[in-house]
């Protein structure tokens, strides 16, 4: 045994010739040079066990801990001095941390040990050879953190936060995730050494722009300097973020309405006032400064006029085409145009503040939408602050040592300025849900906020524990019995083999059995009634992500095709030479050629033959009008006329059928989970809610539609076409107009509806669409219902491109139909009120 003389030099080389040999040894058992697989501690341990021979029984524990780290890191300097991360014989490094990483779990070393050199050997190498340091701390994640974390876990946090402050979150945007994926994964949920449970804020990050030299006199009233001058959408915005101008954008709860604003603001002029804002959102405190009132004035003056320009920019982009770029002339260069994956890659941890680039900044879609973000953050701060707030969290049984440092007690909210942040929020909201997968992003970023709602929460109340105890096995068990006794006593309804026969009784004036022998049950569809289906799933199977995605289509697909092979047979036998696979099974849908006609030179008979012409204009046809104007009557007479040059399309909706409403013919009826997914995907063309009931145009139905050489016919509202014109949606708008007021509420009494509250509802509704048909470009053409048969043929003359039409009405024969309201029934600036007649 080696004596301890002096200060244990001896056993300090006796540990170091011990730990050289198990290095060769390790060298032997792990023949790789990757970092994978691990040593344990089996692979050595006989050398584990010699350990105990270098030191007395007396030994203390600390003084055996200063001998073996002070023996290790000689070792690991001189690894580190002469060998590459690169080449193979490194793996001898990597041999030694994970012997350091078993004798700290055995408690023979300082637990912290491991992540000190860790520590050191991550400073000593780039970027690259930082990756492979993290390759081997990920491999052995569990080991490492499963035994005396406490005492390890300020040198992991302090580690990887110094790694992340050497990488760029732009360039190395990977491997900074990799990073907070392992803290995450190391640290426990409720772990309290990352929270700022003081509430600071991150004040360093100033953000720096130029101070432009104030306009003169008179460039403020004559632009004279055409340097200066603004982009096209900016030229569109208010010259001061004046309140009239700020309400000149109206916001309702389905979409926002952009309106002309009087005066341009220039860039020049919004720079600063921009840029400025930044101040706030990395200090909100200085909001509530006493001696500073003036700072929240500046900051909602300057946030209006933000908000002011991004409308206008929004509104100037809504309905432009997208532009055709030569793939041939794209080189090797990334590609500039809008991909799915552009946006999802425009991070950047700072935005350039020079004057010459915030045109082109304020005019990026990303750029927009990064600001806003922060709009909503400091929202949601503000509101957290208001007397319905305070009360709210008065009312809530805080712990005795809640966190009153992130309550500020000090700060409310007043009134006023309280409903200025609910508007505003609004307003962002609704402006996110606009432009490239807006509700998509929007429903993101709601997540985001409402989730750090409640981390704030936790924070107040002095970040409890979230773990939760285990369940006793005892209780598990009592549980289990008393879920048992509760299954056995269950009453059987019927007897084995019986059935209930209570469906038989009458229900609804009509005996079930009678709906039981019903000839439509028993008739057989026709092959046509499973076309429109197997092309709903090819689309489908063209759309999934994956295979298992894939798989539910498939199979739906080849239901609906053994079916209509089956009912082919017996209409269609010819038709099956030409099937070559079953996954091809169109020729049965095919109509049987005709025996060829004499001409007929009659001009009428002529004419009845020509009903199913397609019109040479194929864009989808999107017909809207007040609620009882005839738009049903008009698209019934039109799909009657024109079976097969028209499609008409069901909407999506989750309210429950009524009778004699069949699913997929009317209505598709679904749920409010499934159709906030097809909302939140992106799948809907629009979207609106009519009396608390979800509705919504089915982007796969109408491509069904045209995809059978169909164009769609589309009832819709005027919030729709919004939604369509907001997208650049190719469709032609024709709006049907009532001859005057008093006739649409006549028409509205005859269809049943007494009640006059209603009736003048539906009369403001219907002025408003009259009003919203009159803005220019908002619809294509405008026909007055007076006579049903002149209705249609005007409405089918301008379908099919046919001239001449005496029913097309002019703005000034509109504006009188508005005029002739005499009953006190005039339009409201905004109307919220919106029925489900009104949609169907």
């Amino acid at each position: 045994m080696a004596t301890m003389a002096g200060h244990g030099v001896e056993a300090v080389d006796e540990f170091g010739s011990l730990m050289e040999e198990m290095l060769d040894k390790a060298q032997e058992v792990k023949q790789t040079d990757t970092v994978d697989p691990p040593l344990n501690k089996s692979d050595l341990a006989d050398s584990f066990e010699e350990i105990l021979s270098i030191f007395s029984p007396t030994t203390s524990a600390d003084f055996k801990k200063h001998v073996i780290e002070t023996a290790i890191r000689p070792i690991f300097y001189n690894l580190l001095a002469t060998t590459s991360i690169d080449s193979p014989s490194f793996v001898r490094l990597w041999n030694l941390f994970d012997i350091i990483s078993i004798l700290s779990d055995d408690e023979h070393t300082e637990s912290g040990l491991l992540f000190w050199l860790v520590e050191e050997l991550l400073d000593s190498q780039t970027i690259a050879g930082c990756r492979k340091i993290f390759d081997f701390l990920e491999s052995r994640r569990e080991r490492i953190t499963a035994k005396h974390f406490q005492s390890k876990n300020l040198v992991i946090l302090r580690s990887c936060n110094e790694l992340l402050r050497r990488l760029s979150r732009a360039e190395d945007t990977a491997f900074c995730g990799r990073v907070f994926i392992f803290l995450f994964q190391s640290f426990p949920l409720g772990d309290r050494s990352s929270v700022n449970l003081r509430g600071e804020y991150h004040t360093e990050n100033v953000t720096a722009f130029e101070q432009l030299p104030p306009k003169e006199a008179a460039t403020m009233e004559v632009d004279s300097d055409t340097s200066l001058k603004p982009p096209a959408p900016v030229a569109k915005i208010a010259n001061g973020a004046s309140k009239k101008s700020s309400e000149d954008f109206t916001t309702g709860a389905k979409g926002v309405t952009f309106q002309k604003v009087e005066k341009p603001m220039a860039s020049d002029e919004l720079y600063p006032i921009f840029w400025a804002l930044q101040q706030n959102f990395s200090q909100p405190k200085r909001l509530f400064d006493s001696k500073h009132p003036e700072n929240f004035a500046d900051f909602k003056s300057g946030l209006e006029a933000t908000m002011a320009v991004f409308k206008s920019v929004q509104a100037e982009n809504s309905g432009r085409p997208s532009k055709v770029i030569d793939e041939s002339k794209r080189g090797t260069k990334r590609k500039r145009g809008l991909g799915d994956d552009d946006l999802a890659n425009a991070f950047n941890p700072k935005y350039l503040t020079s004057p010459d680039l915030f045109e082109l900044e304020i005019s990026d879609l990303s750029f927009r939408r990064h600001i806003l973000v922060q709009v909503l953050i400091i929202m949601e701060f503000l509101l957290s602050l208001s007397a319905r707030a305070k009360a709210k969290l008065a009312r809530a049984s805080l712990p005795d040592n809640a966190n009153k440092s992130v309550m500020y007690a000090d700060w409310t909210l007043s009134e006023d300025d309280t409903k200025w942040a609910i508007e505003t929020k609004s307003s962002v909201a609704d402006y996110l849900k606009q432009g490239y997968e807006g509700p998509f992003y929007h429903r993101m970023i709601e997540t985001v906020l409402s989730r750090d709602k409640n981390w704030a929460r936790w924070k107040v109340e002095n970040c409890p524990s979230i773990a939760r105890p285990a369940i006793a096995p005892d209780d598990y068990a009592s549980a289990k019995a008393s879920a048992r006794r509760t299954t056995n006593k269950r009453v059987k309804l019927n007897s084995l083999g019986s059935l209930d026969l209570k469906f038989l009784r009458e229900s609804d004036n009509r005996s079930n059995i009678d709906r039981l022998k019903d000839s439509s049950r028993y008739a057989v569809p026709s092959v046509k009634t499973y076309e429109a289906g197997i092309l709903d799933d090819d689309f489908d199977i063209d759309r999934a992500q994956g295979e298992e995605a894939k798989q539910a289509p498939i199979e739906a697909k080849a239901s609906k095709s053994w079916r209509a092979l089956r009912i082919a047979t017996g209409s269609k036998l010819v038709a099956f030479d030409k099937i070559e696979s079953s996954e091809k099974i169109d020729d049965i849908f095919k109509d049987d050629p005709k025996p060829e006609e004499p001409v007929i030179n009659n001009e009428e008979e002529s004419e009845a033959m020509d009903t199913n012409i397609a019109p040479t204009d194929r864009r989808p046809i999107i017909i809207s009008g007040p609620s009882g104007v005839g738009k049903g009557t008009m698209v019934n007479m039109l799909m009657d006329k024109h079976p097969k040059a028209f499609g008409k399309k069901a909407s999506h909706t989750i309210r429950a059928p009524r009778e004699g409403e069949v699913h997929g013919q009317h209505y598709y009826f679904i749920t409010k989970e499934e159709f906030d997914i097809m909302r939140d995907g992106d799948q809907f063309l629009e979207y609106n809610n009519f009396n608390g009931n979800d509705y919504g145009t089915s982007r796969k139905v109408v491509e069904a539609i045209i995809a059978q050489g169909k164009v769609p016919v589309l009832e819709m509202d005027y919030h729709g076409i919004q939604q369509l014109k907001d997208q650049g949606y190719a469709s032609r708008f024709i709006f049907l107009a009532p001859p005057d007021i008093p006739t649409l509420e006549e028409r509205l009494k005859r269809r049943g509806l007494d009640d006059s509250e209603k009736i003048k509802q539906r009369l403001e509704i219907a002025l408003k669409e009259i009003e919203q048909s009159q803005v220019e470009g908002f619809q294509d053409k405008i026909i007055i219902n007076d006579d049903i048969g002149a209705t249609y043929k005007a409405l089918e003359d301008y379908i099919f491109g046919h001239e001449g039409s005496d029913q097309v009405a002019t703005v000034e024969e509109v504006t009188s139909i508005e005029d002739n309201g005499e009953n006190g029934h005039s339009a409201p600036a905004v109307t919220e009120i919106v029925t489900e007649d009104a949609a169907e």
